[in-house]
């Protein structure tokens, strides 16, 4: 009787070893950073442009004690200048982990013929792409795909950009942009994708699509009528909005991360996903928060 008792025990402790060991395989932690956004120009108020390669140098060291499956930097790497992504590609690459970028209306803050080596140059696969994390499937979205400024004056893509801000999105703030048909489309098919194989879904954006507010993308309805039909879309991650923001809304967390360029301190976070939660760990102006996975 004490040996069956012994030998319960032990294949009690065995299935708890094996739950706890499935459970941290189902966990990973990724880095974030909005609006680095570093220029060599002045300081204007609350932006400290010549600070951000020492607060991206920090975070960097900081993310790489940490065991971190990636870094996410929500565009405006730079404020201006295409020489500046060399100081910050330099810094960026002392990284032990990948790091993704989405495209911000400021990387095309530079020299007409240069717009289109932006991607290449924050070796992103395509303005728009996706990856996937211990079987949650990132999406990285393309906001300034038609804007006043994403593509070189010359381009086609530009004139139907310029008709379409005249027409169909007139009133809009010209420092934002929208998702185009195409990449619409794109979206759609992943997000099927995802659904049928009850794959968790995180959007990642420069441009906040929800609460409504004047930073929002210029077809943020139409963005958030789409993802609402996916059950399997759990957040949606943003920049842009210096100071930050949160809302809830179907289940899905509308989370913008507040900008490394407006503090004299720093602002980054990490996140800590799991199949239950998402924790938000801030450093510096960046709040921490507990999010609820349904």
């Amino acid at each position: 009787m004490q040996k069956y008792t012994v030998l319960l025990l032990i294949n009690f402790l065995l299935l708890l070893a094996n739950y706890s060991s499935a459970a941290a395989n189902d966990s990973f932690t990724l880095g974030v950073i909005a609006d680095c956004q570093y220029a060599e120009q002045a300081n204007k108020g609350t932006r400290y442009y010549t600070s951000c390669p020492d607060k991206l140098s920090t975070a960097v060291e900081q993310f790489n004690t940490l065991p971190l499956s990636g870094v996410l930097h929500l565009g405006d790497f730079i404020d201006r200048d295409f020489q500046n992504f060399t100081v910050l590609n330099t810094i960026s690459s002392d990284l032990n982990t990948p790091l993704y970028h989405v495209l911000g209306n400021h990387e095309f803050s530079i020299d007409d013929s240069l717009k289109m080596r932006v991607p290449e140059t924050l070796h992103m696969p395509a303005r728009y792409y996706s990856f996937e994390i211990n079987n949650w499937l990132f999406i990285a979205l393309d906001g300034n795909d038609v804007s006043t400024y994403g593509w070189p004056k010359t381009s086609k893509r530009h004139k139907r950009n310029i008709a379409l801000f005249n027409t169909k999105y007139k009133g809009h703030e010209d420092w934002n942009g929208a998702i185009g048909a195409k990449q619409l489309k794109w979206l759609e098919r992943k997000l099927n994708t995802a659904q049928t194989q009850k794959q968790p879904v995180v959007l990642l954006s420069h441009f906040p699509i929800y609460p409504e507010n004047n930073h929002n993308l210029w077809n943020a309805q139409e963005v958030l009528t789409l993802i609402s039909q996916y059950s399997t879309v759990k957040a949606w991650f943003n920049g842009h909005n210096h100071v930050g923001n949160y809302a809830q809304k179907d289940g899905v967390h509308f989370v913008t991360f507040h900008a490394m360029l407006d503090t004299d301190s720093t602002a980054f976070s990490t996140i800590e996903f799991s199949p239950n939660q998402l924790v938000i760990n801030g450093q510096g102006r960046q709040p921490s928060m507990v999010l609820p996975i349904n």
